[in-house]
């Protein structure tokens, strides 16, 4: 097994409670999503998580005791480029999106766009006394030729329906066989993976009725969606943004104004998707300053861009081989996880 490919981590009885709210938040928060606790549920916090890195997605576990989950996109600015994939195996879930709610039961898989507000509710079993669920990571780069992307954010299949069942199906699987599994072989299942997965929800998108009706919230992941698939074009600029989506640079700059503006945004996520191509073991033999030029940086730019958000230079990080980083799907947020395990 690659090390730090499987990350499983869990509570433990004689731990403090501090303690165990502060690593579940950590390991959750790799999860892409945030957690409140009321003081009696505090009190009663059990947990674990498993988190499996299969280069281009990542998948895995999570199981709790009574808690509310949820996201802000102001929050997650660096982490907005995946939707979750999430199937409820026990207990229940009372989810939220806008003036919206619906109510999950066991075997429902709903998908939720990191973009975009929601909140989670989840409910013990009588049985289990906690909840569990599986989830993937899906890149929003997979989905963002997707009829109306936007418009997955909430949406349901039950536990009936039968792209329901296999779905739950292969990642359970895959779940289970991941710790027998090595690089070559994660490699050779991870495109398949990820293009079933795709497929299913695409061909399920006319079933499904949207929680969320958000016009804002709809334009917003649009224009991240046209974004993400020109990052590299070197004239992708407010201008150009405005004229696609008939919008002014004053409303973009609204619209982008919780993330420092669009123009900021845009330098984040090439400045993210440098870095991974930089530390990933196939560029290699990539000089910095190719790297910095293929993502529309003049070499000084990125060294110090890189250098701010880091606290170290591309050449050292190179150097020093931080492995965790070179998984195409870690991101900032399970960066930090990883490294304080």
């Amino acid at each position: 097994m690659h090390p730090g490919r499987i990350i499983i981590d869990h509570s433990n009885e004689r731990e403090k409670r501090a303690s165990k709210i502060e690593r579940w938040r950590a390991g959750v928060n790799a999860a892409l999503l945030d957690s409140e606790f009321t003081r009696s549920q505090s009190e009663v916090l059990r947990w674990s998580v498993e988190a499996h890195h299969f280069n281009i997605f990542i998948c895995g576990k999570l199981t709790s005791t009574a808690q509310m989950l949820g996201n802000l996109s102001s929050k997650y600015d660096n982490l907005n480029d995946h939707f979750i994939l999430m199937i409820l195996l026990t207990g229940g879930i009372e989810i939220k999106i806008g003036h919206y709610a619906s109510v999950l039961d066991p075997g429902d898989l709903i998908i939720l766009d990191i973009l975009q507000p929601m909140k989670m509710k989840l409910l013990e079993s009588n049985k289990t006394k906690s909840i569990e669920v599986i989830y993937v990571a899906i890149p929003r780069l997979f989905l963002y030729d997707a009829e109306d992307g936007c418009h997955l954010h909430g949406k349901v299949l039950e536990h009936r329906d039968i792209l329901n069942r296999l779905i739950t199906s292969q990642i359970l699987s895959l779940i289970d066989s991941s710790p027998g599994l090595s690089i070559d072989d994660v490699n050779r299942v991870a495109r398949p993976v990820m293009e079933f997965l795709v497929h299913a929800i695409k061909s399920s998108c006319s079933q499904w009725q949207p929680l969320a009706n958000d016009v804002s919230e709809q334009v917003l992941s649009r224009v991240c969606d046209f974004i993400y698939a020109n990052l590299r074009l070197p004239l992708l600029t407010p201008e150009l943004i405005g004229k696609n989506f008939g919008l002014s640079r004053s409303s973009l700059y609204r619209l982008f104004e919780s993330y420092g503006g669009i123009v900021a945004h845009i330098r984040r996520k090439r400045i993210t998707a440098a870095t991974r191509m930089l530390l990933h073991p196939q560029y290699r033999h990539w000089q910095v300053a190719e790297i910095a030029y293929y993502w529309q940086f003049e070499p000084a730019t990125f060294n110090r861009l890189f250098a701010a958000i880091y606290d170290t230079t591309p050449n050292l990080a190179r150097k020093e081989q931080q492995k965790l980083w070179a998984l195409d799907s870690v991101n900032e947020s399970q960066v930090l996880w990883l490294k304080s395990l």
